[in-house]
């Protein structure tokens, strides 16, 4: 199974853990995307970019970052999307400086739940509607390199967050769009990351039940699977039975699921750039 038979939507969101690789995966789907002649964004929403300077390229900010040909990178922000949603979007630059930017409103909107996870999805939302119109950005695909699965797992609460909540307005319509935005299985899917380890496997099993449908992809970062014949005795024995201990929690993974299961293995490279090439290759090969 390689990733060129998955059926992929316009946003892909790229769900896992911290630490398991979800960057690098992030990056090796819109390098894969690019190479087959799409534009493709990945959208961040991190402290700081780590995907441009892969790419020798600046740390992006919340414009797109041309990175390589067909490749742009963002960094989202509160601050950023709710400028942009006052001033550029609505014309209400008054409101957004003498009320919206006061330090109370501003607090308040840092903290409101739900609320900066609904710019996040309006973000995207406005990305693939009127961005092309107002500024003349169209992107073939959006991967979405989600925050680490406690934070990012968030974004799926989203619609039944606001739903509870008494909105009308222009935010009772920013719900209708970005719950119909995460409704449509041809506009938006998840992939999910792992690795073969039993507390990184329990977290990816934890999130699976938020989805709003099952996965596109489950893709097991330095996979050991494909290992053959691993030595019972002699000077590699312990790391033999490491081995034999995570191929054992990887395939109790996979049986969990029936999308396709995708293995990127132990990725040589000495700089991020070569390791997300090499991942780019493996998922394609599959």
């Amino acid at each position: 199974m390689t990733f060129a038979a998955v059926n992929l939507p316009r946003i892909v969101f790229v769900f896992g853990k911290g630490g398991v690789g979800r960057s690098t995966v992030a990056a090796a789907l819109a390098m894969m995307c690019a190479d087959r002649g799409e534009r493709v964004l990945v959208l961040e929403w991190a402290i700081a970019d780590p995907i441009g300077p892969w790419f020798g390229a600046a740390a992006a900010g919340p414009a797109p970052l041309s990175v390589a040909p067909g490749i742009a990178v963002a960094n989202f922000t509160l601050d950023d999307a709710l400028r942009a949603y006052f001033v550029d979007h609505l014309h209400l630059g008054i409101l957004y400086r003498s009320v919206i930017r006061a330090r109370a409103v501003a607090r308040m909107l840092e903290i409101a739940p739900g609320l900066a996870e609904m710019f996040f999805l309006g973000e995207l939302w406005w990305l693939t509607t009127l961005a092309e119109h107002e500024r003349g950005l169209h992107f073939d695909r959006i991967i979405v390199d989600a925050p680490a699965t406690g934070h990012g797992a968030s974004l799926l609460d989203v619609p039944d967050t606001l739903a509870k909540m008494p909105l009308a307005g222009l935010l009772a319509l920013e719900t209708t769009r970005v719950t119909s935005l995460m409704a449509d299985p041809e506009r938006a899917g998840a992939v999910l990351v792992s690795l073969a380890e039993p507390l990184v496997v329990d977290e990816t099993l934890e999130l699976v039940p938020r989805l709003p449908r099952e996965p596109l992809a489950l893709i097991v970062n330095r996979s050991v699977d494909q290992l053959g014949e691993l030595p019972a005795h002699g000077p590699l024995a312990a790391l033999a039975d490491e081995l034999r201990m995570r191929r054992s929690v990887e395939r109790e993974l996979r049986a969990h699921f029936t999308c396709p299961a995708l293995a990127v293995p132990e990725l040589p490279g000495e700089r991020p750039l070569e390791v997300v090439r090499a991942a780019a290759r493996a998922l394609e090969a599959g």
